[in-house]
This record gives structure tokens, sequence and C-alpha cells, in this order.
């Protein structure tokens, strides 16, 4: 079904059978474009109108875009059922294929240090349906598509698109990062690591278990989050592969400290830390061979090796040490600045604040002055959960100082916060607003 399948005055016709195929319920025009034939915007938005016109579909916008519904749903899908299997197999092809290079263009758009892995594309789509121009763009369709999502899931798996199944959830990493919805990310993550040993993805499985540790220590499954990081490490150790290996073990320090076992962790921590110094080293001494080039892997590990250095900072912190804890997270806070990972630069100042106050010496302003520079952070990052999550520590700060009135404040902030995103909130996260009296909605 390409693009000179169709009579051009036949047009709302053709989009209207393909609304009817399409597996969302209220697909937006990007899609129908896809699943028409690659079609562009300008000519599926025509054709829309067209056959809005007619009675036929009802056109709407958000604030993500066009998204469009059928008027009649019974006669909807009776075309559907009318349509040949081969060509109504064809759309939803079309239309999962050009997902799937939407959520990468965000992936890309929004975290370009995410580990590229493969994109399996059998249909592509117009180049002008596919791309964003801005990360406030890219970061809302992510958390509008989520729904999406889940249908396109559901028919990959039917179809045994295992390569499609890891691939999209992978490639939605920035919001499950920055928007935290952890039953949702759990659920997708569990079906994506079985669809990528189905697929034979050896580096897709990887990343898909230290992501799941990652949602799994949200969640405060420690055990089982340990199990995912563990199997992630082995991977890569049998693979020869340096940056997972560093990853998951970076991921299995970060899951013993959430645990409230910083002495456990940080021998794990400190062992990252020297793998990813090395990777650093190595991407370095590559951009000298070759003339700059590759100097995106330089701040691509930089980066990571700043996100092991909050994690080492928290465990001096854990352990009592603030001052300790200060000067690693001073050097993560620049790492992190210098690779241009606003959200995590903030997460470093958020702990950075916490420390610095726990030194004592009247630096009450001072920690005062970095909370509001990675609040800053988190509001240009779009980082949802920390949003929320920035405010707690807030609390705990002031509390810690004796200012319980300061602090009831700013737990109730963040109970307030949490209240616009329920599925970010960790269950340690509730713990302490309901021990420092917060009532909370069940």
């Amino acid at each position: 079904m390409s693009d000179t399948d169709t009579d051009p005055g036949d047009d709302a016709a053709h989009v209207y059978r393909t609304v009817a195929a399409c597996p969302m319920p209220r697909p937006r025009l990007e899609s129908i474009a896809a699943g028409a034939g690659g079609w562009d915007r300008a000519r599926t938005h025509g054709a829309l109108g067209q056959a809005a016109a007619e009675g036929h579909l009802v056109l709407a916008v958000d604030e993500v875009g066009t998204y469009v519904e059928v008027a009649d749903r019974d006669q909807a899908a009776r075309i559907s059922t009318d349509l040949p299997a081969a060509q109504h197999e064809e759309v939803i092809r079309r239309i999962a294929d050009h997902f799937l290079l939407r959520a990468s263009a965000a992936e890309q758009v929004l975290s370009p240090w995410h580990r590229r892995t493969a994109r399996t594309i059998e249909h592509w789509p117009a180049a002008d349906t596919a791309d964003f121009d801005t990360a406030a763009q890219a970061r809302k369709w992510l958390a509008a598509s989520t729904g999406d999502l889940q249908v396109l899931i559901e028919h990959a798996d039917h179809r045994g698109w295992w390569h499609w199944v890891w691939q999209a959830t992978h490639a939605f990493w920035p919001h499950w990062h920055l928007a935290r919805p952890l039953t949702l990310a759990r659920q997708a993550h569990e079906d994506a690591v079985l669809a990528a040993q189905r697929d034979g993805a050896r580096v897709g499985e990887r990343e898909m278990l230290t992501s799941l540790a990652v949602i799994l220590r949200n969640q405060g499954d420690y055990e089982q989050a340990l199990t995912a990081s563990g199997r992630a490490l082995a991977s890569a150790r049998k693979d020869e592969d340096p940056r997972a290996e560093a990853q998951a073990t970076n991921q299995h320090g970060s899951i013993l400290l959430d645990s409230g076992r910083p002495l456990e962790a940080r021998p794990h921590l400190e062992q990252a830390l020297a793998l990813r110094t090395d990777l650093v080293e190595q991407a370095r001494a590559h951009v000298e061979r070759h003339q700059g080039a590759g100097a995106g892997e330089v701040r691509t590990f930089r980066r990571q090796v700043g996100l092991t250095l909050v994690n080492l900072g928290r465990v001096e912190e854990a352990l009592g040490n603030p001052a300790a804890a200060v000067r690693y997270l001073r050097e993560a806070a620049d790492a992190l600045e210098e690779a241009g990972d606003t959200h995590d630069h903030g997460r470093a100042l958020a702990y950075l604040a916490a420390a610095t106050a726990a030194r004592g010496g009247g630096r009450l302003r001072e920690a005062a002055e970095l909370y509001d520079h990675a609040e800053r952070e988190f509001t240009a990052a779009g980082s949802t959960a920390w949003w929320a999550r920035v405010r707690l520590l807030r609390g705990r700060t002031a509390l810690e100082a004796g200012q319980h009135e300061i602090a009831r404040g700013e737990f109730e902030e963040a109970a307030r916060r949490y209240a616009a995103v329920p599925e970010a909130m960790t269950p340690q996260d509730r713990d302490q607003l309901t021990g420092a009296g917060i009532t909370l909605p069940q």
C-alpha cells in the first residue's frame, strides 16, 4: 500500500479506511500518515479534513497535535473487517514502525547519551512526521503516547514482533527516567526482557534488565532488583561489554545503597567508577587519534562518571561523612553539567544541598540556594518525579535543622506535587511523608 496505490481524488476514503484499521482508538495525524502509505503532513491533513467534512471522522487538537476519532464505531469496525488481511497488517506495521521511529527521535532529543541500539524498520514514513523541533514537544509526545505504546505492545506480542517490544520500551527511556510511572514501566520492561530474549538481542536484554533494576529499586523490591542487575552484569562480562558491565555494577551499588546497605554498596560503586573512568580515557584517546571524531562518547562516559559520583556522595552522607559527600557531589555536579544532563545535574545539586546542610556551620542558606538551583534544573528538564521529590529532601533538611514549621510546609508541598504524579512516588517517599504526619490518598 505505497503512496501511489491510491487515487489522489480518493484520499478521504483511503484515510478513513486507515483510521478504521488503526489499532489505537484515537490515532494522531502522524500515525495516520504512516499507515496511509507514508504520506506527508499536508496530504494527510487535507484528506482528514475532507473525511471530517463528510461526517466520517472527528478531528481534535491537544497540546501534542491533531488526533482523530471515527464518528461511527460500528461502521468503522465493519470497514476494518472488510479490509484484505494483508492490507490490514500493513497498516498496523506501518503505524508501529512510525511509532518506534518517533519514540527514537524523542529519545535522541531528550537523552543523546542513551545507548543506541537496533531499530528494526520495514516501512519508512515521511520525514516530516517523525521528528521533533524541541525537547518540550518530545516530552509531551512521550507522556501522551503511553496508552498507544501499551496497545502497540499487545499487537506486537500477538504477532511475534519481539524486536519491536523491547526497542520501543528502550526508546521510551526518557519518559521512564523523567516521569517515573513505576507500575507501567515495570510491566513494559518485564515484557521487554522476555521479548529481547526471544529476539536473541543480548545488548537489548542487558539494557532492559538494568532499566528494570532501576524500576524495581524505586518500588522497594530490592532483591528482585539485585537479581536483574546481576543478570545484566553476568551477560556483560560474558560478552565483554565494558559499558554494560559498568552500568550494571553501578546499578548494583545503587540498589544496595537504597536498601540501607551503604558499606556493601561502596566497593561496587568504586569499581563502577574505575570502569567508567577507563571508558572516558579510551574515548578521549579515540578522539585524539581520529581528529575529534567521537567527542560525543567522551561526554556520554563523563556523564556516567558523574552518576556514579552521585552515588558515592550519597554513600558518604549515609555513613555520616558529609564533608566527603560534598566533595563527591561537587565533582558529580560539574561532570553532569558539562555533559548537558539537566535532570541528573539537578539530582546532584539536590543531594549536594542536603550534604552541605548536614556539615553544619551555618550553611543552611548555601543549601537553600543549591536546592533552588536544583528545582530550576528539574523544571527545565521536565522532571516531574524529582520536581516533587526535591521538596521532600528540603523538608528533611529543615527537620534536621530543627525548623519544624518550615519542614511541615515542605512536606505538604511535596505531597501536593506528588498528587499530580502519584505513580512517581516510591514506597520510601511515602513512608517519609506519612512519618512526618502528612496524610496521603490511598
